[in-house]
């Protein structure tokens, strides 16, 4: 059976389903979603085709919407693992043999879940960069430039070094940093990795921005780490924490 193959090759018993075109075989790696990728393997003569049957365009269109941009990260992943897109912007692989067979899974899924990441990276990124920018606008309405900084790093109790987007000096004892959160899960995992290496630090006072609440899980999970600040409210909020 087809499932049994795929097993020898893969030197595992992980999950592997027949279906009548093929077999269904769940790896490792993981979209942005956190869910497994499954590729499509099917018998090609003496030899095997693998496809992840468009679920890297799939997964990037319920997080962003964007395919275009998810088809340029689809055909950048084709090129770096040297597979091909097919009409319906599946990636594929060809195995002449079962010795090829796990090479084959392996860039596909690879690549699938390279090219949902990339693309929901780049979503996150600019959507965080517009929140930034509201940030920035609001802070010069609020505070002298001189007390705002950039890029404002700070070292966490695991010893890394962490990045907020602004910092606000206020006093000598005291000093206030903001970093900008969007609602997509991506970022909130980012963030709450930043936010819980800094919780308790004394004179420091954190805050996480955010336009659009993250959902319900999400939010609890950052409340636990981090003050979460609404932009509907950021000005009375900063004004109270400088004491204006």
């Amino acid at each position: 059976m087809l499932c049994a193959e795929i097993n020898a090759a893969m030197g595992t018993g992980d999950v592997c389903e027949e279906t009548d075109g093929g077999a269904r075989f769940v790896t490792h790696c993981l979209y942005p979603s956190f869910t497994p990728v499954a590729v499509h393997v099917a018998k090609l003569g003496s030899g095997y085709r693998v496809s992840d049957d468009g679920g890297a365009l799939r997964n990037a269109w319920v997080h962003g919407r964007e395919v275009a941009l998810a088809k340029r990260m689809v055909s950048r992943e084709a090129e770096r693992y040297h597979l091909r897109v097919s009409n319906e912007g599946a990636l594929v692989a060809d195995a002449p043999s079962i010795e090829w067979l796990r090479s084959a899974i392996l860039a596909v899924a690879n690549a699938s879940a390279g090219a949902a990441n990339a693309t929901v990276g780049k979503l996150v990124a600019a959507a965080e960069s517009v929140l930034k920018d509201r940030i920035r606008d609001k802070l010069d309405e609020l505070v002298p430039a001189e007390a705002i900084k950039s890029d404002v790093e700070v070292t966490g109790k695991s010893g890394d070094v962490r990045l907020f987007d602004y910092g606000i000096h206020v006093s000598n004892d005291n000093d206030i940093v903001i970093s900008a959160v969007t609602a997509h899960r991506n970022s909130v995992a980012a963030k709450f990795l930043v936010f819980s290496d800094t919780l308790g630090i004394p004179g420091l006072d954190r805050y996480g921005a955010y336009d659009r609440a993250p959902d319900r899980g999400d939010l609890a999970l950052l409340t636990q780490v981090v003050d979460l600040l609404p932009m509907h409210s950021f000005e009375p909020r900063i004004k109270a924490a400088i004491g204006r």
